[in-house]
C-alpha cells in the first residue's frame, strides 16, 4: 500500500527469493524424514519424489506437480500435509489437477508397507474451478479430501491415483445448476434430491436454497446466490439472518471537486518538505492529525495510499447482485458451493462454501479489474447485515492478540488528550479500524464474526453489521510521501526515476481473497477457536512417482510432540539455537479473560511433551525477545508506584522440575531449553 509500485515489486522479488530457498530446505528435510530410497533402476529413473514441491499458489489453484502428475495415467501423487499447530486436527485439502478423472485417495497409516492395500481410503470430490481471478496457470478442476487426524506440529502422507478399472468410485460429483441436482461428473444424468439431509445435500425452500454442513445450515436468495441467513443445527439453534451485499466509496480528490480546490500553502508553499524536490507531495501534515481534528483538512486531502478518504457525500454505492435463472451449485458429500456475480457488468465473483462438519461458512471472493472508465478512484468493501443489536460497539483484534472494544462515533478516539474528534467530518473513515485476524459484534443472545486471511480495514457504521475493505484502485496521490496513485494493474509499470509517477500497462489486478463467517452466543470465544486454524492451514507438499515403482516410507505420519498441547495454546517458536542441543521455545495463550469458559483458564504445559525423543537438561526462561534471562530482567526493572509486590508476578507457574509451565490469558512465554541426546 504506502510504497511506490517499483518498490513492491522489489519486496515481492525478496520474498519469493526467500519462500523459494525455505522451500528448497522444508522439503528437503520432509523428504529425508518420511522417505526411504530404493536402488535406481537405471540412470533415467529419478530419485523416490525427488520433485517434492511446496505448492505456493494454491489460492490461484495452481499446483504444478499435482497438475502435471493429474494428466498422466502413470503417475501416482503423494502429498505430505503438514500441521503447524500444536493440537491434532481434520481438515479438507484442495488440490489443483487438470484431468475429470476418477480419484482414489489413500491417507497411508502408521507401520505399513506400501502397497494397495496399506492405507485407508479417505473421501474426496472434485469441483470445477471456475478461475474467477483469470489465474493463467490455474487448474480447472479442485480435487478436494478430507485430512484426518493430522498430528501435531507433524505431517500425514497421501496417496492419489486415478482410478483403474474394476476400483470402485467414490465421491467425485457435482450438482446441475438450474434443478438443484447431485449427479457423477462422469455421467450425464443423476439423481434429483429435493430433502435436505446432514450429510451437507441442498433443498430448495419456495424461492429459496438451503444447503447444511452437519453443524451449520444456510439459505440462500435462490434467484442470485446471496447469503440470507445461518443458522445453528445444534448448540442452541441460534440463527442469524445475513445481508450479504458488496459497493464501494467514490475516492475524494480535490482535481475533481472545483470547489474544494487545495490552499495556496498547499499546493505551492512551504507545505512540501525540502521544496518538494527529495520526497515530491510530502505535506508538513505527514503523522499529524491536528489537521483532522480541526477540520483545516477538509479542502485538499485526497484519499491515496495512506488516506482513506470517501467522497463528501459518503454515499455507499451498493453492487446489485446478478440475478440467474440457473443458480451454479456444486454440491458433494464434502463441499458444496454456491456461487454468485455483483455489479453490471459483474465485476466482482463470489463463492459461498460449506466443508462438511465445519463451523464456519467461507465466503471466496474476486474483486476487479475495479472499473475506473468513470475517472473515479474506488474503495471497494463487503458487508454484511444482521439483525445484532450492538448498539454501537464491535471488536477488532489487535495484531491477533487482544480484542480492542470499539464504539462508533468515538469523540475520543485519538486519545483523551487531544481536542474532541468532529466525528461528522469523516464518518466513513473515521470509524475504521485496523481488522488482522477478526471482527465480531454481538448483543445478549447472539454474534456474529468474520475471520480475515489478510488485513483489512474495517468497521460497524450501523447497528447489525459489519463491514471490511477487501479493495482499493485510486487514481490521485494523497501527498503523503508516496508520490503516485494505488492503481496496481496486471502486466506492470514503465521504467522510472526512483521519483515521479510511472504510467501503468495493462488491467487493473483481481483481488482473490476470504473470509469466514462464525455465528454463536459470545462472539470473541466463536473467532478464537477458528483465529489460529485459520492462519495457520495446512501446509501441502505435492511429489509424484510412477504407479509401477513402490514407494516406501520410514514414516507415512511424523510429530514433534508426546501429545497434543490444549486447544488454547499455541508454539510461536521451535527453533535449534547456535548452542548444542539447546533449543528457543515460545509459548502463547490464545485466549482473553472471559472469552471462552475453561479456554480463558491458564493453561498448562509439560515441556517434555515437546521433546519426547530427548530428556530435557535445563529450562532457563528469558524474556519475550530472549535476549536475557527473566530472572535477571525482573531484578532490575523499573517498578512502578502502583506495583503490587504481594501479587504473583507475570510468569509465575513452573514447577519444581521446571518442566510444567503454567500460561495466564493471552500471555507469551519464551524458554530457552537444554536437551539430553
Amino acid at each position: 500500500g504506502t510504497s511506490k509500485q517499483h518498490v513492491a515489486y522489489d519486496y515481492a522479488k525478496r520474498i519469493a527469493v526467500g519462500m523459494a530457498d525455505t522451500s528448497d530446505f522444508v522439503t528437503g528435510g520432509l523428504r529425508d524424514l518420511l522417505v526411504i530410497d530404493s536402488p535406481i533402476v537405471s540412470e533415467e529413473e529419478e530419485m523416490l519424489l525427488e520433485n517434492l514441491s511446496y505448492c505456493h499458489l494454491l489460492n490461484e489453484t495452481i499446483c504444478e506437480v499435482s497438475q502435471d502428475a493429474s494428466n498422466d495415467n502413470t503417475r501416482v501423487i503423494y502429498v505430505i500435509v503438514y500441521n503447524a499447530l500444536a493440537q491434532s486436527r481434520y481438515e479438507t485439502i484442495s488440490l489443483p489437477v487438470n484431468s475429470s478423472s476418477h480419484y482414489i485417495v489413500d491417507q497411508l497409516e502408521p507401520s505399513m508397507e506400501w502397497s494397495s492395500s496399506a492405507a485407508a481410503p479417505v473421501e474426496s470430490s472434485l469441483v470445477p474451478n471456475p478461475n474467477y481471478a483469470n489465474a493463467a496457470s490455474a487448474a480447472p478442476f479442485t480435487l478436494h479430501f478430507k485430512a484426518n487426524d493430522l498430528p501435531p506440529l507433524g505431517a500425514s502422507v497421501f496417496r492419489i491415483r486415478n482410478e483403474e478399472e474394476g476400483e470402485k468410485q467414490h465421491g467425485v460429483s457435482f450438482t446441475v445448476p438450474a434443478i438443484i441436482a447431485r449427479r457423477n461428473i462422469r455421467e450425464p444424468m443423476g439423481n434429483v434430491r429435493t430433502n435436505s439431509s446432514p450429510n451437507g445435500y441442498a433443498s430448495q425452500i419456495e424461492n429459496d436454497l438451503e444447503v447444511s454442513n452437519g453443524v451449520l445450515s444456510v439459505t440462500f436468495d435462490r434467484s442470485t446466490g446471496v447469503i440470507k441467513s445461518i443458522s445453528e443445527q445444534h448448540g442452541g439453534g441460534i440463527t442469524v439472518d445475513v445481508k450479504n451485499e458488496y459497493g464501494f466509496y467514490e475516492a475524494f480528490s480535490h482535481e475533481d471537486s472545483p470547489a474544494t480546490k487545495p490552499s495556496a500553502q498547499f499546493k505551492f508553499g512551504n507545505s512540501l518538505k525540502g521544496n518538494g524536490v527529495c520526497l515530491p507531495g510530502y505535506t508538513d501534515a505527514e503523522g499529524d492529525e491536528m489537521p483532522w481534528l480541526l477540520g483545516t483538512a477538509l479542502s485538499w486531502q485526497n484519499a491515496g495510499a495512506y488516506i482513506f478518504r470517501p467522497t463528501p457525500d459518503q454515499s455507499f454505492h451498493v453492487l446489485p447482485p446478478r440475478i440467474v435463472s440457473n443458480l451454479l451449485v456444486y454440491e458433494s458429500d464434502l463441499v458444496t458451493e454456491v456461487h454468485a456475480e455483483f455489479g453490471n457488468p459483474a465485476w466482482i465473483k463470489q463463492i459461498t462454501r460449506l466443508v462438511h462438519g465445519k463451523d464456519y461458512v467461507e465466503v471466496e471472493y474476486a474483486v476487479g479489474p475495479v472499473p475506473i472508465d468513470d475517472g473515479v478512484g474506488k474503495e471497494v468493501v463487503s458487508r454484511y447485515s444482521t439483525t445484532i443489536q450492538n448498539e454501537g460497539i464491535f471488536y477488532t483484534d489487535s495484531n491477533g492478540r487482544e480484542f480492542m472494544k470499539r464504539k462508533r462515533a468515538d469523540t475520543r478516539v485519538f486519545g483523551y488528550d487531544t481536542p474532541e474528534f468532529n466525528t461528522d467530518l469523516e464518518p466513513i473513515a473515521g470509524n475504521y479500524y485496523p481488522v488482522n485476524a477478526a471482527a465480531f459484534i454481538e448483543d445478549q443472545d447472539r454474534s456474529f464474526g468474520v475471520l480475515v486471511d489478510r488485513s483489512q480495514g474495517g468497521s460497524s457504521l450501523s447497528d447489525g453489521s459489519l463491514e471490511l475493505m477487501i479493495q482499493r484502485r485510486l487514481l490521485h496521490d494523497d501527498a503523503r510521501g508516496v508520490g503516485e496513485p494505488l492503481n496496481e494493474t496486471d502486466i506492470g509499470i514503465t521504467p522510472c526515476a526512483p521519483f515521479g509517477n510511472a504510467t501503468r500497462l495493462g488491467a487493473g489486478v483481481v483481488a482473490k481473497g476470504m473470509h469466514r463467517l462464525t455465528i454463536g452466543k459470545n462472539g470473541a470465544s466463536k473467532v478464537r477457536s477458528q483465529m489460529d486454524q485459520f492462519f495457520s492451514q495446512p501446509h501441502v507438499f505435492v511429489a509424484s512417482a510412477p504407479r509401477d515403482v513402490p514407494v516406501s516410507f520410514r514414516r507415512p505420519r511424523l510429530s514433534l510432540l508426546k501429545t497434543s498441547l490444549p486447544d488454547n495454546v499455541m508454539v510461536l517458536t521451535y527453533a535449534v539455537l547456535s548452542e548444542e542441543n539447546t533449543f528457543l521455545l515460545r509459548l502463547a495463550h490464545q485466549y482473553g479473560m472471559d472469552e471462552g469458559g475453561a479456554h480463558s483458564d491458564p493453561a498448562y504445559v509439560n515441556l517434555q511433551d515437546l521433546f519426547p525423543e530427548h530428556g530435557i537438561a535445563s529450562v532457563t526462561e528469558k524474556t519475550l525477545s530472549a535476549n536475557q534471562d527473566r530472572a535477571a530482567w525482573e531484578k532490575r526493572r523499573l517498578r512502578w508506584n502502583n506495583d503490587m509486590l504481594e501479587e504473583p508476578v507475570e510468569g509465575e507457574g513452573l514447577d519444581d522440575e521446571g518442566f510444567v509451565v503454567m500460561l495466564k490469558p493471552l500471555e507469551i512465554r519464551t524458554f530457552e531449553v537444554s536437551v539430553t541426546m
